[in-house]
């Protein structure tokens, strides 16, 4: 993976974009090109090297706003999306240099403003009140910022948390089991699922590890949701265990059995099985654990931690 730094000079490019945009009213801005550097930004996986991050996460606010096209909106969610380990890493006693609480409630608001483009109507947006592709994105992104208790303020204050509720009937209704889980994984974590009456949490976990069409980019995430309904006082009752365990290892063996297939056809590459197939291995070995804990050395309670 390329280094931070090898992107720099593009993170200079689309800040001087701006700033001629805010100096010079009559320049026309290269959306296309925009949209591709944004698109190539988002292949660092982070927020830039330490003297760009404030340059890179201002120019990110600028091209989220509801004056930048739907395309430059949308690649830069994406980047950010893909950014998401780094920004859900920096927390109030670890601000990296040139970030504040200041900077990250502007991002926070700049974000929803993508997702909800006709919220501030004095900007008219042709976008579509549901976009999978971009509200799988920003899912996927507050699904990170949700396991961070400090996120929790801006999440809700921002019109996030009301946002995800108003995408759970259209996460039902669609084939693809992915907005489903970083939904249920949101909702999880900051405590609202008992107010989100469509959207179980077991059943939905249940049925997406009985799923047999996997998303393996998600997989790491649907791995964190179980873990975290294995827990707390909401966790999945005993007798609803083994069917959980015996999904989760079916799933595994098709993930083993059909792994050179997958990768040789181009559906996966082997980094992503590199990533996966541990996380499901220990999961599966857990909860085959955690029933035996359970029955006791004679068939009996027992008990475990996850």
């Amino acid at each position: 993976m390329p280094r931070c730094e090898e992107f720099d000079w593009l993170i200079d490019y689309l800040a001087d974009e701006a700033s001629h945009e805010k100096d010079d009213e009559s320049h026309e801005e290269d959306d296309e090109t925009e949209g591709d550097a944004l698109l190539a930004l988002s292949a660092m996986r982070g927020l830039g090297s330490s003297t760009k991050r404030r340059s890179y996460i201002m120019t990110l606010i600028h091209c989220m706003s509801p004056t930048r096209p739907p395309r430059v909106r949308h690649a830069a969610l994406r980047a950010i999306c893909d950014a998401r380990a780094d920004l859900a890493s920096i927390t109030i006693g670890s601000m990296p240099q040139g970030v504040d609480a200041e900077l990250l409630d502007s991002l926070s608001r700049a974000i929803f403003t993508v997702v909800c483009p006709n919220n501030d109507q004095t900007v008219p947006d042709r976008s579509p009140r549901f976009h999978y592709n971009r509200d799988r994105c920003f899912s996927r992104l507050i699904f990170a910022l949700a396991m961070k208790k400090e996120w929790h303020e801006r999440l809700t204050r921002d019109g996030h948390l009301t946002r995800c509720t108003s995408l759970v009937k259209q996460s039902l209704a669609l084939y693809n089991w992915d907005l489903r889980c970083y939904l249920t994984g949101i909702f999880t974590f900051t405590h609202s699922s008992d107010k989100i009456l469509s959207l179980n949490p077991r059943t939905c976990i249940r049925t997406t590890w009985g799923e047999r069409f996997f998303l393996i980019d998600a997989l790491p995430e649907l791995v964190i949701v179980t873990r975290q309904l294995l827990q707390g006082d909401n966790s999945i009752p005993d007798d609803e265990l083994p069917d959980l365990a015996r999904d989760v290892h079916q799933a595994l063996e098709t993930l083993q059995e059909r792994r050179a297939i997958w990768v040789n056809i181009g559906i996966w590459t082997q980094a992503d099985i590199d990533v996966v197939l541990p996380l499901v291995q220990a999961l599966d070995t857990d909860l085959r654990q955690m029933i035996g804990n359970r029955e006791g050395p004679e068939g009996g309670p027992g008990s475990a931690e996850f």
